[in-house]
């Protein structure tokens, strides 16, 4: 039976990015309860993402973009789009409302968006932790009309004379419904129905009433003359849509391994409560079943969960500029860049022989203060040859202070199980606990920091 330590790590790690030593340690005395009680409250108030300013210096009320504006909107954006990246990321280690932020890196993935403008991305960012932590139908409805996803789905082509499917197709199989519960022709309804929702040239939501097809439609059974919002009030009151954003919360925070009938269970309430995100999420981290052994150290830490989860330990950073952007490309995720409209697959599907071998080797890189090569690992939809060429000579630098100062009391075989119960979670892990001893002989403070990367260089380390 887990302990309470690794309960706390494994909410955490869960419900956050994970915490430091010192940190769980503070909390040795606090129940469960309190501590969810209080990632709950830390999240109600939140900072959104500024850092990009509004790209068009002329009144964004009076006037829009010109073509030469729009031209250089999309040459910058990549730019603009790797910085906020690196805004988002120092957001996640740093922010107090840790599980708002966890929730929309949630989100982030399940309406995978990616288009040449960082601007509207931030706005969707910022859109998405608005609603995180509130309705789910609030948050679908914003999305729908959220400029990014309009162009990103191709939505602004959907016209009642030249209908485009893209969004209708999507907002069924990867946002509501999931595949196998709706048809080809539920599909082409759906679509008219959406006709008219575009973007004008400031980048905002309109809807053009002499393009939309006012036609009556049939839908999931139901007819009527159905504009978008129908079919989106159509789909939320189809449980199916309660079920699926529940498996695919409870795949991400609890097990890769879905429990049908905890699910059904959830779904329900989720269903019953109106879409209330915040209850569903209480009713998780407030479970037993959640911490129970076969639910804690079985995740396969992201690319992105495994970077901020070192930069909380030891702040990791590189010394060019970059650094972590190309570590992202490496590793296979990287902010605001999903590799295609269902995002990215998870678990399993972050490690192959590649990447598995930089998460194993990153520890000592990071010791050692020594060069490593990062290459971009392919996108799903991409051959090898498009990504970001091979990045040498990024030395890594590390602050392991804190962490030294945590263990420094502790010696020999004590030293190895404190360490260990605070970096693994895993209760299956095979530990070469003669190989520690080895490095902990005489424990000094760089003993302290070998034997660290030593159990971070384990492949349990990337379980969470």
């Amino acid at each position: 039976m887990a302990s309470h330590q690794h309960k706390l790590q494994h909410l955490f790690l869960r419900a956050g990015f994970g915490e430091t030593p010192p940190a769980i340690a503070r909390l040795k005395d606090t129940s469960l309860g309190s501590v969810v009680e209080q990632l709950f409250n830390d999240s109600k108030s939140w900072k959104d993402i500024h850092y990009l300013p509004y790209p068009i210096k002329e009144n964004r009320e009076k006037k829009g973009v010109s073509a030469s504006q729009f031209l250089g909107m999309i040459l910058k954006s990549k730019q603009d789009s790797e910085e906020l990246n690196q805004q988002w990321l120092f957001k996640l280690t740093h922010t107090k409302a840790v599980l708002r932020e966890k929730m929309v890196f949630f989100w982030h993935n399940h309406f995978a968006t990616s288009v040449p403008f960082s601007y509207l991305m931030q706005e969707q960012n910022n859109t998405l932790r608005k609603h995180a932590l509130g309705n789910f139908r609030d948050l679908l409805f914003a999305i729908a009309k959220d400029p990014a996803m309009i162009l990103y789905l191709n939505n602004q082509e959907n016209k009642k004379d030249h209908p485009n499917e893209n969004f209708a197709r999507e907002v069924m199989e990867l946002f509501t419904l999931g595949i196998g519960h709706y048809t080809e022709k539920d599909i082409q309804e759906a679509a008219r129905a959406f006709t008219g929702w575009t973007i004008d040239a400031r980048g905002e939501f309109v809807f053009r009433e002499g393009i939309h097809d006012s036609g009556e439609k049939i839908f999931l059974g139901k007819k009527g003359n159905f504009k978008g919002e129908d079919i989106l009030n159509i789909l939320l009151d189809n449980k199916q849509t309660a079920r699926y954003i529940v498996y695919k919360i409870y795949r991400e925070f609890v097990n890769p391994k879905p429990d049908t009938e905890i699910i059904e269970q959830l779904a329900a309430q989720f269903f019953n409560s109106g879409y209330n995100i915040e209850q569903l999420m209480r009713s998780i981290f407030n479970a037993e079943w959640f911490y129970a052994d076969q639910n804690i150290g079985v995740k396969i830490a992201s690319p992105v969960e495994l970077i901020v989860r070192y930069n909380k330990l030891i702040k990791l950073k590189f010394t060019k500029p970059k650094g972590l952007l190309q570590l992202q490309h490496a590793l296979g995720q990287v902010l605001f860049f999903p590799p295609n409209v269902a995002g990215w697959k998870g678990h399993e599907k972050w490690i192959d022989s590649a990447s598995l071998l930089l998460r194993l080797n990153l520890p000592q890189f990071i010791v050692n203060g020594s060069a490593v090569g990062l290459k971009s690992r392919p996108a799903f939809e991409e051959a090898p040859e498009d990504g970001p060429a091979e990045i040498k000579n990024q030395k890594v630098e590390s602050d392991w202070g804190s962490f030294i100062h945590f263990f420094r009391d502790k010696k020999g075989d004590v030293l190895i199980e404190s360490m260990l119960s605070h970096l693994i979670q895993s209760s299956a892990a095979r530990i070469p606990v003669e190989k520690l001893r080895s490095v902990n002989s005489e424990n000094t403070d760089n003993q302290i920091v070998q034997l660290a990367a030593q159990i971070m260089s384990l492949p349990e380390f990337q379980l969470i």
